[in-house]
C-alpha cells in the first residue's frame, strides 16, 4: 500500500506499507544519503512480525529533489510532524515504533511527537554524550561534509558506482549484494544519461554543515522524552570516517547497546544482529 504525505512547502514523502497488518508499526527511516529500501535486509526480517511503513528523507531515494535552500534540520524536524500525522491520517492510530539511522535520528527526537510512538529504536545516532563539546562535533562533521561536496554525483553506469564502493574502505564490511542494492537505490537514471545520485551532495552537505549544533542539544531533549528508547550503536572503537560514533552509556533515557566490530552502517553489515536486538527491546515492551 502506497500513500503521499504532503509537507507543509508542499513537498512530497511517499510513505509504503510492508509487512503484517495485525502487528505493532514500525516507522522507518533511512541515514542523510542514503535511502531506505537500501535497509531492505534489515527491515525485511522485521515483516512476519510487524506492520512495516517505511518512507525516505526528503530529496533521497524515492522523493523528488527539494529546495536545496530550505534542505536543513529544522524542515527534517517539521518533516517528522507532519510525516507522523499523515500515517495516522492513511493507516489509521495503533501502538507504533519509530526505527530511526543516524541523522534522521536528530530530526525524530527534535519534533514534538514522542506521545504518537510507544517505543523509539535509534541505530548509531549522533548524539553528543554528556561532557562533549560543540568543537568536537565540529572538528569531526566538517571534514564529512567536505568529503559529501566532493563525492561523485553523476556515473554513466551503476556498475561504476558499485566499483566505487569496493574500493573504499569506508564500505568494506558491507556484504557485495548490499553493495549492489546500495547503487540500485541512492541512484536515478539522470535526465542526460546515466546515473545521478537520488541525494544530491550539496543536500548530504548542508546537513553535516549544521547538525553538530542540535547533536549538542539531544541529551537535553531526551530527559524530556516520555516513551522508551533503545540506541543501538556501532563499536566505539572502530575507526570510521563517515560519522562519529559515540559511546552514549551516560546518557540514562537510553537503553545502550553497541555492536562490536561495525561500522556507523550496522544495520546493512549485520542486518540479522540489528533485527534480533530490535525484536529483544520491543518483546520486553510487550510491543511484539
Amino acid at each position: 500500500m502506497v500513500a503521499v504525505a504532503r509537507m507543509d512547502d508542499g513537498t512530497p514523502i511517499t510513505l509504503r506499507r510492508h509487512g503484517n497488518p495485525a502487528g505493532t508499526r514500525l516507522v522507518i527511516s533511512n541515514g542523510n544519503g542514503l535511502a531506505v529500501d537500501l535497509y531492505y535486509p534489515y527491515w525485511s526480517l522485521l515483516a512476519d512480525r510487524f506492520d512495516l511503513v517505511v518512507h525516505d528523507l526528503r530529496s533521497h531515494g524515492q522523493n523528488p529533489v527539494a529546495s536545496l535552500r530550505t534542505h536543513n534540520i529544522p524542515t527534517l524536524i517539521r518533516d517528522s510532524w507532519e510525516v507522523s500525522a499523515a500515517i495516522e491520517e492513511h493507516f489509521g492510530e495503533k501502538p507504533t515504533v519509530g526505527v530511526y539511522h543516524s541523522l534522521a535520528t536528530l530530526a525524530l527526537i527534535h519534533a514534538p511527537i514522542d506521545y504518537r510512538f510507544d517505543a523509539l529504536v535509534l541505530f548509531d545516532p549522533p548524539f553528543c554524550p554528556p561532557g562533549g563539546t560543540a568543537a568536537d562535533l565540529h572538528d569531526r562533521w566538517k571534514p564529512a561534509a567536505r568529503r559529501a561536496r566532493r563525492r561523485r554525483a553523476h556515473f554513466e553506469r551503476r556498475e561504476q558506482f558499485i566499483e566505487a564502493l569496493d574500493r573504499s574502505r569506508l564500505f568494506s564490511l558491507i556484504p557485495p549484494p548490499t553493495r549492489a542494492l546500495f547503487a540500485e537505490t541512492t541512484l536515478r537514471p539522470a535526465a542526460n544519461g546515466g546515473y545521478e545520485l537520488c541525494c544530491p551532495p550539496a543536500h548530504e552537505a548542508q546537513i553535516l554543515d549544521f547538525a553538530f549544533g542540535w547533536a549538542m542539544q539531544a541529551p537535553d531533549v531526551l530527559e524530556r522524552l516520555d516513551c522508551p528508547a533503545k540506541a543501538i550503536g556501532s563499536d566505539p572503537t572502530v575507526l570510521h570516517s563517515y560519522m562519529p560514533s559515540l559511546d552514549l552509556r551516560d546518557l540514562v533515557k537510553l537503553d545502550y547497546d553497541f555492536i562490536p566490530d561495525v561500522t556507523h552502517f550496522l544495520q546493512l553489515e549485520v542486518p540479522e544482529t540489528c533485527a534480533a536486538l530490535t525484536i529483544e527491546f520491543l518483546e520486553k515492551r510487550g510491543l511484539a
